[in-house]
Protein backbone atom coordinates (compact mmCIF):
# COMPACT_ATOMS: atom_id res chain seq x y z
CA UNK A 1 0.00 0.00 0.00
CA UNK A 2 2.86 2.33 0.85
CA UNK A 3 4.42 1.78 -2.57
CA UNK A 4 1.07 2.18 -4.27
CA UNK A 5 0.58 5.52 -2.53
CA UNK A 6 4.03 6.71 -3.51
CA UNK A 7 3.43 5.60 -7.08
CA UNK A 8 0.10 7.42 -7.18
CA UNK A 9 1.69 10.58 -5.81
CA UNK A 10 4.49 10.37 -8.37
CA UNK A 11 1.99 9.98 -11.21
CA UNK A 12 -0.03 12.92 -9.86
CA UNK A 13 3.01 15.21 -9.77
CA UNK A 14 4.12 14.13 -13.26
CA UNK A 15 0.68 14.73 -14.74
CA UNK A 16 0.38 18.07 -12.98
CA UNK A 17 3.77 19.14 -14.32
CA UNK A 18 2.74 18.06 -17.84
CA UNK A 19 -0.49 20.07 -17.56
CA UNK A 20 1.43 23.14 -16.47
CA UNK A 21 3.86 22.72 -19.37
CA UNK A 22 0.98 22.52 -21.86
CA UNK A 23 -0.57 25.65 -20.34
CA UNK A 24 2.73 27.47 -20.76
CA UNK A 25 3.02 26.40 -24.41
CA UNK A 26 -0.54 27.49 -25.07
CA UNK A 27 0.12 30.88 -23.51
CA UNK A 28 3.24 31.20 -25.64
CA UNK A 29 1.17 30.43 -28.74
CA UNK A 30 -1.34 33.09 -27.69
CA UNK A 31 1.48 35.63 -27.46
CA UNK A 32 2.59 34.67 -30.96
CA UNK A 33 -0.91 34.85 -32.45
CA UNK A 34 -2.32 37.91 -30.69
CA UNK A 35 -0.25 40.59 -32.51
CA UNK A 36 -1.50 39.12 -35.80
CA UNK A 37 -5.12 39.35 -34.54
CA UNK A 38 -5.51 35.59 -34.72
CA UNK A 39 -8.06 34.16 -32.31
CA UNK A 40 -7.91 30.69 -30.80
CA UNK A 41 -10.67 28.11 -30.86
CA UNK A 42 -10.98 24.32 -30.94
CA UNK A 43 -12.59 22.90 -34.08
CA UNK A 44 -14.54 19.63 -33.63
CA UNK A 45 -13.00 17.38 -36.25
CA UNK A 46 -14.08 13.76 -36.08
CA UNK A 47 -11.89 11.81 -33.69
CA UNK A 48 -10.07 14.96 -32.57
CA UNK A 49 -10.57 18.54 -31.59
CA UNK A 50 -8.00 20.54 -33.57
CA UNK A 51 -6.65 23.70 -32.00
CA UNK A 52 -6.87 26.59 -34.42
CA UNK A 53 -5.91 30.25 -34.52
CA UNK A 54 -7.80 32.29 -37.10
CA UNK A 55 -8.10 35.76 -38.59
CA UNK A 56 -11.10 35.91 -40.91
CA UNK A 57 -11.95 39.35 -42.25
CA UNK A 58 -13.66 38.76 -45.59
CA UNK A 59 -16.49 36.36 -46.34
CA UNK A 60 -17.18 34.87 -49.74
CA UNK A 61 -13.56 34.48 -50.73
CA UNK A 62 -10.56 32.20 -50.17
CA UNK A 63 -8.57 31.49 -46.99
CA UNK A 64 -4.99 30.38 -46.46
CA UNK A 65 -4.61 27.38 -44.15
CA UNK A 66 -1.37 26.52 -42.34
CA UNK A 67 -0.75 23.00 -40.97
CA UNK A 68 1.81 22.47 -38.23
CA UNK A 69 4.77 20.10 -38.42
CA UNK A 70 5.26 16.79 -36.66
CA UNK A 71 5.52 16.79 -32.89
CA UNK A 72 8.85 16.43 -31.12
CA UNK A 73 8.05 13.04 -29.71
CA UNK A 74 11.35 11.31 -29.04
CA UNK A 75 14.23 12.14 -26.79
CA UNK A 76 17.57 11.03 -28.12
CA UNK A 77 19.83 8.59 -26.28
CA UNK A 78 23.38 8.68 -27.57
CA UNK A 79 25.63 5.71 -28.34
CA UNK A 80 23.16 2.98 -27.42
CA UNK A 81 21.81 2.31 -30.88
CA UNK A 82 22.45 -1.45 -30.77
CA UNK A 83 20.87 -2.00 -27.38
CA UNK A 84 17.04 -2.07 -27.53
CA UNK A 85 16.82 -1.33 -23.80
CA UNK A 86 18.56 1.98 -24.30
CA UNK A 87 16.79 3.20 -27.38
CA UNK A 88 14.81 6.38 -27.35
CA UNK A 89 11.73 6.72 -25.18
CA UNK A 90 8.59 8.46 -26.40
CA UNK A 91 7.81 11.73 -24.69
CA UNK A 92 4.20 10.59 -24.80
CA UNK A 93 5.10 8.28 -21.92
CA UNK A 94 3.71 9.52 -18.60
CA UNK A 95 1.16 11.53 -20.55
CA UNK A 96 3.48 14.27 -21.83
CA UNK A 97 1.73 16.01 -24.69
CA UNK A 98 2.67 16.50 -28.30
CA UNK A 99 2.76 20.31 -28.26
CA UNK A 100 5.67 22.09 -29.92
CA UNK A 101 8.10 24.26 -28.01
CA UNK A 102 8.57 26.25 -31.22
CA UNK A 103 5.45 26.19 -33.45
CA UNK A 104 6.97 27.21 -36.78
CA UNK A 105 3.67 26.70 -38.62
CA UNK A 106 1.97 29.23 -36.35
CA UNK A 107 4.84 31.68 -36.69
CA UNK A 108 4.58 31.46 -40.48
CA UNK A 109 0.83 32.06 -40.33
CA UNK A 110 1.32 35.24 -38.32
CA UNK A 111 3.52 36.67 -41.08
CA UNK A 112 0.80 36.17 -43.69
CA UNK A 113 -1.07 39.41 -44.40
CA UNK A 114 -3.95 37.74 -46.24
CA UNK A 115 -7.48 38.74 -45.24
CA UNK A 116 -8.35 35.18 -44.17
CA UNK A 117 -5.75 33.05 -42.43
CA UNK A 118 -6.15 29.96 -40.25
CA UNK A 119 -3.59 27.81 -38.47
CA UNK A 120 -4.36 24.20 -37.58
CA UNK A 121 -2.33 22.36 -34.98
CA UNK A 122 -1.81 18.62 -35.20
CA UNK A 123 -4.04 16.20 -33.27
CA UNK A 124 -3.50 16.30 -29.49
CA UNK A 125 -1.33 19.44 -29.55
CA UNK A 126 -2.35 22.03 -26.94
CA UNK A 127 -4.41 19.36 -25.15
CA UNK A 128 -3.80 18.99 -21.42
CA UNK A 129 -3.58 15.38 -20.24
CA UNK A 130 -4.08 14.00 -23.77
CA UNK A 131 -4.21 10.41 -22.55
CA UNK A 132 -7.42 11.27 -20.71
CA UNK A 133 -9.04 12.63 -23.88
CA UNK A 134 -8.51 9.74 -26.25
CA UNK A 135 -5.16 11.01 -27.50
CA UNK A 136 -2.99 7.94 -27.78
CA UNK A 137 0.71 8.78 -28.28
CA UNK A 138 0.59 6.89 -31.60
CA UNK A 139 -1.17 9.94 -33.07
CA UNK A 140 1.96 11.99 -32.66
CA UNK A 141 4.07 8.97 -33.65
CA UNK A 142 3.55 6.15 -36.12
CA UNK A 143 -0.12 6.99 -36.77
CA UNK A 144 0.38 10.71 -37.38
CA UNK A 145 -0.87 10.22 -40.98
CA UNK A 146 -3.52 7.62 -40.21
CA UNK A 147 -6.80 7.82 -42.16
CA UNK A 148 -8.67 9.22 -39.14
CA UNK A 149 -6.08 12.00 -38.85
CA UNK A 150 -6.53 13.00 -42.50
CA UNK A 151 -10.30 12.83 -42.07
CA UNK A 152 -10.09 15.23 -39.13
CA UNK A 153 -8.52 17.88 -41.38
CA UNK A 154 -11.23 17.40 -43.99
CA UNK A 155 -13.83 18.02 -41.29
CA UNK A 156 -11.93 21.05 -40.01
CA UNK A 157 -11.76 22.61 -43.49
CA UNK A 158 -15.44 21.89 -44.05
CA UNK A 159 -16.24 23.58 -40.72
CA UNK A 160 -14.12 26.61 -41.55
CA UNK A 161 -15.76 26.89 -44.97
CA UNK A 162 -19.28 26.79 -43.51
CA UNK A 163 -18.55 29.04 -40.52
CA UNK A 164 -16.84 31.83 -42.44
CA UNK A 165 -18.44 31.44 -45.88
CA UNK A 166 -15.09 30.51 -47.45
CA UNK A 167 -15.15 29.55 -51.13
CA UNK A 168 -11.79 27.78 -51.46
CA UNK A 169 -8.35 27.42 -49.89
CA UNK A 170 -4.66 27.96 -50.37
CA UNK A 171 -2.84 25.48 -48.17
CA UNK A 172 0.63 25.58 -46.55
CA UNK A 173 2.29 22.70 -44.74
CA UNK A 174 5.39 22.82 -42.56
CA UNK A 175 7.50 19.71 -41.91
CA UNK A 176 5.26 16.66 -41.63
CA UNK A 177 2.29 18.98 -42.06
CA UNK A 178 3.36 19.17 -45.71
CA UNK A 179 2.28 15.57 -46.27
CA UNK A 180 -1.16 16.33 -44.81
CA UNK A 181 -1.45 19.52 -46.86
CA UNK A 182 -0.54 17.68 -50.08
CA UNK A 183 -3.00 14.85 -49.37
CA UNK A 184 -5.77 17.39 -48.80
CA UNK A 185 -4.82 19.17 -52.01
CA UNK A 186 -5.13 15.88 -53.88
CA UNK A 187 -8.41 14.80 -52.28
CA UNK A 188 -10.35 18.07 -52.34
CA UNK A 189 -11.67 20.12 -55.25
CA UNK A 190 -11.63 23.42 -53.31
CA UNK A 191 -7.86 23.84 -52.87
CA UNK A 192 -6.30 26.32 -55.29
CA UNK A 193 -2.61 25.99 -54.43
CA UNK A 194 -0.12 24.13 -52.26
CA UNK A 195 3.02 25.42 -50.58
CA UNK A 196 5.38 23.52 -48.30
CA UNK A 197 8.23 24.63 -46.04
CA UNK A 198 10.91 22.10 -45.06
CA UNK A 199 8.23 19.61 -46.00
CA UNK A 200 8.35 15.86 -45.51
CA UNK A 201 6.64 14.95 -48.77
CA UNK A 202 7.65 11.29 -48.62
CA UNK A 203 7.83 9.95 -45.04
CA UNK A 204 8.68 6.44 -46.24
CA UNK A 205 11.87 7.72 -47.84
CA UNK A 206 12.74 9.53 -44.63
CA UNK A 207 12.20 6.24 -42.79
CA UNK A 208 15.11 4.82 -44.77
CA UNK A 209 17.56 7.70 -44.37
CA UNK A 210 20.00 8.18 -41.51
CA UNK A 211 20.60 11.85 -40.75
CA UNK A 212 21.42 13.89 -37.67
CA UNK A 213 17.96 12.77 -36.59
CA UNK A 214 18.65 9.01 -36.83
CA UNK A 215 15.51 8.15 -34.90
CA UNK A 216 12.99 9.23 -37.50
CA UNK A 217 9.61 7.84 -36.47
CA UNK A 218 8.35 5.23 -38.92
CA UNK A 219 4.85 5.68 -40.26
CA UNK A 220 2.19 3.00 -40.00
CA UNK A 221 1.33 0.71 -42.89
CA UNK A 222 -2.03 2.42 -43.38
CA UNK A 223 -0.54 5.93 -43.47
CA UNK A 224 -2.13 8.22 -46.07
CA UNK A 225 0.77 9.68 -48.04
CA UNK A 226 0.95 12.39 -50.68
CA UNK A 227 3.20 10.37 -52.92
CA UNK A 228 0.36 7.91 -53.47
CA UNK A 229 -1.60 10.77 -55.11
CA UNK A 230 1.17 11.78 -57.50
CA UNK A 231 -0.97 11.70 -60.65
CA UNK A 232 -3.60 14.00 -59.16
CA UNK A 233 -1.02 16.33 -57.63
CA UNK A 234 0.72 16.80 -60.98
CA UNK A 235 -2.07 19.24 -61.85
CA UNK A 236 -1.95 21.21 -58.58
CA UNK A 237 -0.07 24.55 -58.64
CA UNK A 238 2.55 24.12 -55.93
CA UNK A 239 5.79 25.57 -54.64
CA UNK A 240 8.16 23.86 -52.21
CA UNK A 241 10.86 25.53 -50.11
CA UNK A 242 13.78 23.38 -48.97
CA UNK A 243 16.40 24.31 -46.38
CA UNK A 244 19.96 23.79 -47.61
CA UNK A 245 21.05 23.10 -44.02
CA UNK A 246 18.08 20.88 -43.13
CA UNK A 247 19.25 17.60 -41.58
CA UNK A 248 15.80 16.54 -40.40
CA UNK A 249 13.95 16.52 -43.74
CA UNK A 250 16.60 16.09 -46.41
CA UNK A 251 16.23 16.77 -50.17
CA UNK A 252 15.53 13.09 -50.86
CA UNK A 253 11.98 13.57 -49.56
CA UNK A 254 11.21 16.26 -52.14
CA UNK A 255 13.07 14.67 -55.04
CA UNK A 256 11.39 11.28 -54.60
CA UNK A 257 8.03 13.06 -54.51
CA UNK A 258 8.93 15.05 -57.62
CA UNK A 259 10.05 11.91 -59.44
CA UNK A 260 6.78 10.17 -58.60
CA UNK A 261 4.78 13.05 -60.08
CA UNK A 262 6.57 12.81 -63.40
CA UNK A 263 6.08 15.35 -66.17
CA UNK A 264 4.40 18.49 -64.84
CA UNK A 265 4.78 22.23 -65.26
CA UNK A 266 2.86 22.93 -62.03
CA UNK A 267 5.51 21.99 -59.47
CA UNK A 268 8.43 24.26 -58.56
CA UNK A 269 10.93 24.55 -55.74
CA UNK A 270 13.67 26.71 -54.26
CA UNK A 271 16.49 25.84 -51.89
CA UNK A 272 17.02 28.47 -49.20
CA UNK A 273 20.73 28.59 -48.54
CA UNK A 274 20.82 29.62 -44.87
CA UNK A 275 17.74 27.74 -43.64
CA UNK A 276 17.68 24.48 -41.70
CA UNK A 277 14.58 22.66 -40.51
CA UNK A 278 13.65 25.29 -37.91
CA UNK A 279 15.72 28.39 -38.49
CA UNK A 280 15.71 30.81 -41.40
CA UNK A 281 12.03 30.56 -42.40
CA UNK A 282 9.91 32.93 -40.34
CA UNK A 283 11.78 36.15 -41.11
CA UNK A 284 11.87 35.31 -44.83
CA UNK A 285 8.29 34.11 -45.11
CA UNK A 286 6.66 37.34 -46.40
CA UNK A 287 9.23 37.37 -49.20
CA UNK A 288 8.83 33.68 -49.99
CA UNK A 289 5.05 33.94 -49.79
CA UNK A 290 5.18 36.40 -52.68
CA UNK A 291 6.21 33.50 -54.93
CA UNK A 292 2.86 32.44 -56.36
CA UNK A 293 2.35 28.75 -57.16
CA UNK A 294 1.14 28.43 -60.71
CA UNK A 295 1.39 26.16 -63.69
CA UNK A 296 3.50 27.44 -66.55
CA UNK A 297 1.74 30.17 -68.50
CA UNK A 298 1.36 29.73 -72.24
CA UNK A 299 1.66 33.05 -74.09
CA UNK A 300 0.38 33.93 -77.51
CA UNK A 301 3.25 35.06 -79.71
CA UNK A 302 1.47 38.38 -80.27
CA UNK A 303 1.15 39.04 -76.54
CA UNK A 304 3.67 41.13 -74.68
CA UNK A 305 5.57 38.85 -72.30
CA UNK A 306 5.43 39.77 -68.60
CA UNK A 307 8.57 40.96 -66.80
CA UNK A 308 11.00 38.19 -65.89
CA UNK A 309 10.28 38.45 -62.17
CA UNK A 310 6.62 37.55 -62.77
CA UNK A 311 7.64 33.96 -63.32
CA UNK A 312 7.83 32.12 -59.98
CA UNK A 313 10.87 30.14 -61.05
CA UNK A 314 12.79 33.37 -61.65
CA UNK A 315 11.81 35.06 -58.43
CA UNK A 316 14.76 36.79 -56.77
CA UNK A 317 17.02 35.53 -59.52
CA UNK A 318 20.64 36.58 -59.09
CA UNK A 319 20.23 37.99 -55.57
CA UNK A 320 21.80 35.00 -53.87
CA UNK A 321 19.11 34.08 -51.36
CA UNK A 322 17.68 31.13 -53.30
CA UNK A 323 18.96 28.54 -55.70
CA UNK A 324 17.37 25.60 -57.45
CA UNK A 325 15.00 28.04 -59.11
CA UNK A 326 13.32 27.45 -62.38
CA UNK A 327 10.58 25.26 -63.74
CA UNK A 328 11.14 21.68 -62.69
CA UNK A 329 10.81 19.26 -65.53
Amino acid sequence: MKYLTLSSLLSFFILTACGIETDMKQQAAQHIARPAFMVERVIPAGAFGLNAWERMHQRGTSATIYIEGDSDIYEYVESFENNPRHRIAPKGFFGKDATHDNPIGLLLATRDQSENVAYLARPCQYVKFPEKKGCHPKYWGTDRFAPEVIESYHKALDEIMARWDITNFHIVGFGGGANIAAVLAAQRADILSLRTVAGDLNPRVMDQITTENPYNIHVSDDAVLAIDYAVTLSKMPQYHFLGAQDKIVTPEAYHSYRQAIGSSDCIHYSVIEDADHINGWVEKWPQLLAVKPQCAVVHNLNDELPPLLDFPGNYHKGKGSMRGNGFSK
